[in-house]
């Protein structure tokens, strides 16, 4: 970003926001879109509940360039998902868990722009 203007802070603005996830050398990067009158401290919380982060990476505003599927519940009631991750040589990991283990894949979070809300 090369410039960020304090004063959107606290009025309606679009966020968009650098996910990186990641397991071993396999790469998937997100760009979320998020509305409103929060501070980027005030989102954090958004990306530590896996149905939260799942939800955000499924609007329609979101770009991935990885794949990710969400597979529903299971029979004891827990939700699962499958991410294919990428490497720098363009080999792929799949992996398939528990999506309250999606937030562990995080490993980075980033403040791309800021905009004022039309």
């Amino acid at each position: 970003m090369k410039s960020f203007d304090p004063n959107y802070i606290y009025r309606f603005s679009k966020k968009t926001i650098k996910l990186t996830f990641q397991q071993w050398e396999y790469q998937g990067f997100a760009f979320v879109e998020i509305g409103g009158n929060c501070t980027f401290a005030d989102m954090l919380s958004d990306f530590q509940d896996g149905d939260t982060l799942l939800s955000l990476l499924k609007q329609k505003t979101s770009m991935l360039n990885f794949k990710l599927e969400d597979l529903s519940r299971d029979k004891e009631g827990k939700n699962w998902f499958r991410a294919v991750l990428f490497s720098d040589t363009g080999e792929n990991c799949e992996i398939e868990d528990y999506l309250g283990s999606l937030p562990e894949m995080l490993v980075g979070i980033e403040l791309m722009n800021i905009r004022t809300e039309d």
